[in-house]
């Protein structure tokens, strides 16, 4: 398989595994058909369309190639059909959206790269590629978004981590290949999972002299205000 080609087919696949996330986070919404679809549609194609148009790429990679549109689209309507028949616990959704993240961190980081964005720039639309989709995803769903939860631990981290993985290896190699961006991904996913299964997370802001609540307490004082 060639490069270009691995590249376009891991991108499919991380559009697929995305929208899959968007139709599987909207059990308990209420969402019709066409609702499913466009939650979908913007958690795959989100994050890459803010990319483009924050580094002045047009045509939007969606609108340029249309089968992108399409797999979004069937990948939201499957996952419709199949989660009347099948459960999807929030488990599911986690590990799926830690394979989105992989993907779509490392080719957002290449995509940078070639339109020529200074590497912090780029490392940092390998961030926004990843999770803005995630992102509108769950503000459109009614959740606080995963990048800003205390409880979920590396995420937008795991995806600066194996950006700057890549990009550190990238110089050594000077040349484009397959294995380095598959072991980047893994590197992403391994430290999301990670953070995850083992609570890994970072140091959290505190004020010296004020005890942190749990979650339920917060919402207790939430009820308690007028």
């Amino acid at each position: 398989m060639e490069y270009p080609e691995f590249i376009y087919i891991a991108d499919l696949i991380g559009v697929a595994v995305f929208a899959v996330t968007g139709a599987i986070a909207a059990p308990g919404k209420r969402l019709d058909i066409l609702g499913v679809v466009v939650l979908g549609f913007v958690t795959a194609l989100g994050g890459g369309t803010i990319r483009d148009i924050t580094l002045d790429l047009y045509p939007l990679v969606w609108v340029e190639d249309t089968l992108y549109l399409y797999v979004a689209i069937v990948s939201a309507v499957v996952a419709f059909i199949a989660s009347r028949y099948i459960s999807s616990p929030r488990r599911a959704l986690l590990v799926l959206d830690a394979m989105g993240l992989s993907v779509f961190a490392i080719l957002g980081l290449q995509k940078a790269l070639a339109a020529g964005a200074p590497e912090a720039v780029a490392v940092m639309m390998a961030v926004i590629t990843g999770v803005a989709g995630g992102m509108i995803r769950d503000v459109l769903t009614g959740q606080i978004p995963l990048v800003l939860q205390r409880g979920g631990e590396l995420y937008a981290t795991s995806a600066l981590l194996g950006a700057l993985v890549y990009l550190g290896a990238y110089q050594l190699l000077d040349e484009p290949s397959p294995w380095l961006d598959i072991s980047a991904m893994v590197i992403i996913f391994i430290t999301r999972m990670a953070g995850l299964v083992a609570g890994l997370r970072l140091p959290e802001f505190i004020v010296r002299g004020h005890r942190l609540e749990s979650p339920d307490e917060a919402r207790e004082m939430e009820n308690r205000e007028p």
